[in-house]
């Protein structure tokens, strides 16, 4: 599912100078993390939603249900960015940023099965590949920390649930999109699933070492991959309605 170096530059070439300023971006949510610039999160760390639904909202067209459920997506997390920043000192923001990103996996969740009832017979494969994993994944997961979580045991248990739903479905959309759309998305879930569980086990488990930097790397990243997916998304045999 790697995407070919062909294909990564062809696409990187056409998004160039938003990769770009994308990457400025990550260097400058890294540096938060990392430096004594963490008292200007606040005003770094949405420019990572923002930018992605400002070019969004440039190139794609958000009359096609596909791309207003993902767009719709980016703004719940950019909400759920704000309380997360401030999460530290209330532990209901936490639980309101968990709520948000939780919309957030719904909407995503929402556009991907799109695609797939699109086609419902074509190869299963990469979704069914994926609902083992993250079946496995899951269950092993939330058994190791559930003991750490106290009073967020059960929506804990539903943010695994559905963000695993989100990364399954996101597998089932193979053959029924282009290629690079399916390998972008899919890799995008991927890293979101990364990124929540490494916030996950420090926020519940134990803190540790650079562990800023890797949820926000991972987060980014997931966040670019599907935004770029849907960006260069083509259905495969479009039916006569609303994707």
């Amino acid at each position: 599912m790697v995407l070919s170096p062909s294909k990564q530059k062809f696409m990187l070439k056409r998004h160039l100078k938003f990769s770009i300023l994308f990457l400025l971006i990550i260097i400058l949510n890294i540096l938060v993390q990392t430096t004594v610039l963490q008292d200007y999160s606040i005003l770094i760390k949405p420019l990572i939603c923002i930018s992605l639904a400002f070019y969004l909202y440039a190139k794609s067209n958000l009359t096609i249900g596909f791309n207003r459920l993902v767009f719709s997506g980016l703004i719940f997390s950019l909400v759920g960015d704000v309380l997360l920043i401030y999460s530290e000192s209330d532990v209901y923001l936490f639980l309101y940023g968990l709520v948000s990103f939780l919309l957030t996996h719904i909407l995503y969740s929402s556009a991907f099965f799109r695609d797939f009832k699109n086609k419902p017979q074509e190869s299963k494969y990469f979704g069914h590949l994926m609902l083992f994993l993250m079946g496995v994944f899951s269950l092993t997961f939330y058994s190791w920390i559930r003991d750490y979580l106290n009073d967020f045991r059960i929506p804990v248990m539903a943010y695994i649930f559905v963000i695993s739903v989100m990364a399954i479905l996101a597998a089932y959309r193979y053959k029924r999109v282009n290629l690079l759309s399916f390998r972008l998305i899919c890799w995008g879930a991927i890293f979101f699933v990364l990124s929540d569980s490494a916030l996950a086990f420090g926020k519940f488990v134990e803190p540790y070492s650079y562990s800023g930097v890797l949820i926000i790397s991972t987060y980014m990243i997931a966040q670019y991959l599907i935004t770029m997916g849907t960006i260069e998304r083509k259905v495969i045999l479009n039916p006569p309605s609303d994707h």
